[in-house]
């Protein structure tokens, strides 16, 4: 059974599924889609051509699928928000439409988006995402699977964070985190591999192994990072971890986050 208070207001064309909760002073519009079990707790605005998937739960303050900020978005053109399933979106959080008609912002499924999280036009966040208090995402920016973005920490457009990330609060990204690793700063720069995170996520141990000497191979040594990315795969061989780094290192645009002077100490040995 749906339950909508009377005191919300969903457009009768929005399209509700079994199950859901649609708490007081809500607002639907037309084009939306809600999946089923999903519950709106009150306040939340739901515009544009949205969709959130099953079971999600969504606090006071919400707004999804609201116009891009873009100064390039055209009035009337058609965009999309796509939110999956068994998502946490808690109070004030906002999730902005894609700018370019037909474009999409996407959040993939089982992320937790905390107090005054933004995620801006056209980004792109993956499954497991852990987003903390007011960490903000730019338009353009592409987050992997199991990351973890810390509180009052901004992300530059088309900055892309690596899956099994983290981003350390407060920090200021700028250029690329690559998978697996820890960055902190301002500027932020990648520090160590994210041990705990990998763990968490069921990596072995040898696969961390593999993970921390590429690391060291590609930022301790005394190499250009072509010439450190083939010793990755002169010396570690074949394996699809490795590869999802060496991969995200050719798809940079805007380069990457590297180490500074105090990080090779920490990873020698």
């Amino acid at each position: 059974m749906i339950e909508i208070s009377p005191l919300s207001v969903v457009h009768p064309d929005a399209k509700i599924g079994s199950d859901c909760f649609i708490g007081p002073f809500c607002t639907i519009g037309k084009d939306v889609e809600i999946g089923a079990r999903t519950c709106l707790k009150s306040h939340v605005v739901i515009d544009g051509y949205t969709t959130i998937g099953e079971d999600c739960v969504v606090y006071p303050f919400v707004s999804l699928g609201i116009d891009s900020q873009d100064q390039k978005h055209l009035k009337d053109s058609v965009t999309y928000t796509r939110i999956g399933d068994r998502n946490t979106l808690r109070e004030f959080v906002s999730v902005h439409s894609g700018t370019e008609a037909g474009s999409v912002t996407e959040i993939g499924n089982d992320c937790a988006l905390l107090t005054q999280a933004h995620v801006g036009h056209n980004s792109r966040v993956g499954n497991h995402v852990v987003m903390s208090h007011s960490a903000t995402l730019a338009g353009h920016v592409v987050v992997g699977d199991y990351a973890n973005i810390g509180g009052l920490a901004a992300v530059h457009q088309f900055c892309q964070i690596g899956p099994v990330a983290m981003v350390a609060g407060m920090a200021r990204v700028v250029q690329d985190v690559l998978p697996y690793t820890i960055a902190e700063g301002f500027p932020a720069h990648m520090r160590v591999v994210n041990k705990v995170g990998l763990e968490r996520a069921g990596f072995s141990t040898q696969k961390i192994q593999e993970i921390r000497k590429a690391f060291r191979i590609l930022f301790t040594r005394d190499l250009r990072l072509e010439e450190a990315v083939a010793e990755v795969r002169k010396e570690i061989g074949e394996s699809s971890e490795i590869n999802v780094m060496l991969d995200a290192i050719e798809r940079s645009q805007r380069g990457l986050a590297r180490p500074d002077s105090a990080t090779f100490e920490m990873n020698v040995g």
